[in-house]
């Protein structure tokens, strides 16, 4: 399974970490405003479970899969070990590469990273 943390880290040895954090930060804000317009629209029509509802909750999943991206990228851009952390994996980056894709994936980014924290905190008591 992908790691969410590295995941970040080698987006920013790659692209540096102010296009990273602006384009994680933009992850976030686009596809919530679209999803929350896309559901407004929903209410107001007489089905509400239609194609704008679904693609607003969608879209709303999508920017919350950014953030533990965003939150990871601003962790790394202060403490400045992205290009460290990231480099180690830039080998390998064509697999992360095609693991982006989970954040198309309603939640999947915000699961994983959930459960690896829990993981890293259990290891570190």
């Amino acid at each position: 399974m992908i790691n969410i943390r590295k995941l970040a880290a080698v987006d920013m040895a790659w692209l540096g970490a102010k296009v990273i954090v602006t384009e994680y930060a933009l992850g976030i804000i686009l596809p919530l405003v679209l999803g929350l317009l896309s559901i407004r629209s929903a209410l107001f029509r007489t089905a509400f479970v239609g194609w704008e509802a679904l693609l607003g909750f969608w879209l709303v999943a999508i920017a919350l899969n950014y953030i533990p991206l965003f939150i990871y990228a601003v962790i790394l851009a202060r403490v400045g070990t992205a290009k460290e952390e990231g480099q180690l994996e830039l080998a390998r980056a064509k697999r992360y590469g095609i693991q982006q894709v989970i954040i198309l994936v309603p939640l999947m980014v915000v699961i994983v990273a959930l459960t690896q924290e829990g993981r890293r905190r259990q290891k570190a008591n």
